[in-house]
């Protein structure tokens, strides 16, 4: 069955967009997603322990009401990879239309895959006395994945 899911994953389009910041910035890919794990993942494994992974969700999630969650679109973030030797972290996410008709859908899985992160540390700041943020750079690259999900449903 994970082989099938890791196929019909792999035969989605892809659309590969650059997150701008002066020309700079990390490459972010925005992938059609799915709740399932792909078989890629399975077998590189996840930079993240299960604590790290849901320490960044609920970092992202708890931004997400002041940022990218105030508009027509609300979204579960549902899992975090990272792989470390490709230095890039995939974001498993869920968005849900706020107004959405019967006739419509009402969610849309989508991905996202942004590099040069490598693990927990590139992606949350700690400080001496506990306190956890998103990085500056994953958040960048959060809100150009955010953006351009929510510019493709339209």
């Amino acid at each position: 069955m994970k082989i099938l899911q890791a196929t019909w994953l792999k035969s989605i389009s892809v659309l590969v967009v650059t997150a701008c910041s002066a020309g700079s910035g990390p490459d972010v890919e925005v992938v059609e997603g799915s709740p399932v794990e792909s078989q890629d993942e399975a077998l590189s494994g996840n930079a993240l322990s299960p604590a790290q992974a849901n320490t960044a969700l609920r970092l992202i999630d708890d931004i997400c009401a002041d940022t990218w969650c105030s508009g027509d679109y609300d979204f579960g973030f549902r899992r975090l990879t990272c792989n470390r030797p490709a230095k890039t972290c995939t974001l498993t996410l869920q968005v849900f239309a706020r107004e959405a008709l019967p006739s419509q859908a009402q969610s849309f899985w989508r991905s996202c895959k942004t590099t040069g992160f490598t693990g927990f540390s590139s992606l949350v700041d700690s400080t001496a006395n506990g306190y956890q943020s998103l990085n500056d750079e994953y958040y960048d690259a959060l809100t150009a994945c955010t953006t351009r999900i929510v510019s493709r449903l339209h």
